[in-house]
């Protein structure tokens, strides 16, 4: 910032121009330091253009680049790893925990009758309440994790819920038991928080309500002594500790990929992310219902469908779907075409202006005349061949609407029907204002944007004129005309 704007001495001097050119050939950070110190110089007594300070208070000129690269999903080999190393922890748990529960409520085992009426106490003070125990630490340890989950334990529970409902991991370890709602014998919803947003909810997956499920008949024992820590979701035993929630932190991840061996496909330890977790969550569920082929019925093989709905056609049905696939291609090609406009009453002029007209609609001179002197003539054009329409059976005279003629490529527009033109033009302004703007731009929408932008501008203005005094004469409206 000094060297850039070396050429003013003095911080008080600083022209407001010299300081926005300096914010806009830098960056985000630059621009952010050098805000703190004219800050730091103002709130300390120094003295700024107002300008200045007015740039301060407001927004910064560079926005903060954003970083976000997207997360690769797990593979399948990848993601039946995580899953196999929480369902077999939590089942040999679960196990454990049944066993053990059960022999302490029949008074088969002392040191767990002990443990389950007073809580998850530390080795020793077991030691001092049961005699005869000093030197059975160990198995004192395995009673206590039986009994009461460990961190491990809770550990694999967090993440098989991640794995099964895809929630992330700061809407995990913030849950309480309050979060979790029964709405049916198998569905359940789970109102938690993102970090970024506010409290949402989810219709649980019904393997994520059991998951939840076995959590809470495993942890019951546990949360009779847990005091203040009772509503919340996630809590194990610790020996030294008592009883704690769990963090998700990163030690843990870590630990867990190097106690199941967890890898990756190219054979370097597998990084436990539940930010991946999430991301793939979503990718096999998009996944989930497809089939690997593109077929109508799931039933049906490729094949069958291919030789039975595909290609089971006899040549009149072949012949009459090219047959609406080229009118189809022909109506779009006709609506793309300009339209018909002819400017003077001469035959020989129409003829060597509008050759593509004479020849597309296979016009003779016979029917040229007739278009000229208003033999053929309709509401709003003269037709070429009112019994060749495009939207009716050939040898059927044209059931069209007025309007449809702006796009008709039969149609041609002379003088003589400016009139008519511009009372088309009223009825549209007339539907408009009936209309919302979306259905008249559906109904009247194309054929408006020709009449404006396409017909009309190529009329000299002062026919135009002539046609508007003549029309406020004899005043018809488009429905009189019908």
């Amino acid at each position: 910032m000094a060297r850039d704007l070396a050429d003013h001495e003095e911080v008080a001097a600083l022209p407001p121009a010299a300081v926005l050119q300096f914010w806009l050939s830098s960056d985000y950070y630059t621009e952010r330091y050098s805000r703190i110190i004219l800050n730091g110089w103002r709130e300390s007594g120094g003295h700024l253009h107002p300008s200045i300070v007015d740039h301060l208070d407001g927004r910064n000129v560079n926005q903060k680049p954003r970083q976000s690269n997207s997360l690769r999903p797990y593979s399948d080999q990848e993601w039946r790893q995580l899953v196999r190393s929480c369902t077999t922890t939590i089942a040999a748990a679960r196990k454990t925990h049944r066993e053990t529960l059960e022999a302490a409520t029949q008074g088969q085992a002392p040191i767990a009758s002990w443990l389950l009426d007073n809580g998850p106490a530390s080795n020793r003070v077991i030691q001092e309440n049961i005699s005869g125990i000093w030197r059975e630490g160990p198995r004192l340890t395995a009673i206590r994790s039986a009994l009461y989950p460990d961190n491990d334990v809770v550990f694999a529970y967090t993440m098989l819920l991640a794995l099964r409902s895809g929630i992330v991991s700061d809407g995990i370890k913030t849950l309480t038991v309050g979060n979790y709602t029964r709405t049916g014998p198998h569905t359940a919803m789970l109102r938690y928080y993102k970090g970024r947003t506010a409290e949402e909810a989810l219709n649980l997956p019904r393997a994520a309500v059991r998951v939840l499920d076995q959590w809470l008949e495993h942890s019951r024992p546990l949360r009779e002594h847990a005091g203040t820590l009772t509503e919340s979701m996630w809590i194990y035993a610790s020996q030294q500790e008592g009883i704690r929630t769990t963090s998700l932190n990163g030690h843990q991840r870590t630990r867990w990929a190097n106690l199941h061996d967890l890898r990756a496909d190219d054979g370097t330890p597998l990084t436990v992310d539940f930010r991946r977790i999430r991301a793939t969550y979503h990718n096999r569920r998009d996944r989930s219902a497809w089939t690997g082929r593109a077929t109508i019925d799931p039933n049906h093989s490729a094949r069958i469908e291919g030789d039975h709905y595909l290609s089971h056609h006899t040549p009149a049905e072949q012949a009459a779907l090219e047959t609406v696939i080229l009118d189809a291609q022909s109506d779009i090609r006709r609506k793309a075409e300009p339209p018909v406009i002819v400017t003077h009453d001469d035959a020989k002029q129409f003829a060597a202006e509008f050759p593509r007209l004479a020849q597309e609609a296979e016009l003779n001179v016979d029917v040229i005349r007739r278009i000229l002197t208003g033999e053929q003539d309709v509401f709003v054009a003269a037709c070429a061949s009112p019994l060749n329409s495009p939207y009716a059976p050939a040898g059927t005279l044209c059931p069209a609407r007025p309007w449809v003629c702006l796009l008709c490529p039969l149609a041609t527009f002379t003088p003589r029907h400016l009139t008519a033109l511009l009372r088309l033009k009223e009825f549209f302004s007339r539907q408009a204002a009936q209309m919302t703007m979306q259905q008249f731009i559906t109904v009247f929408g194309p054929y408006a944007d020709r009449l404006d932008n396409d017909v009309l501008p190529k009329f000299d203005v002062r026919l135009i004129d002539a046609a508007g005094r003549l029309l406020a004469t004899t005043p018809m409206t488009i429905e009189e005309s019908q």
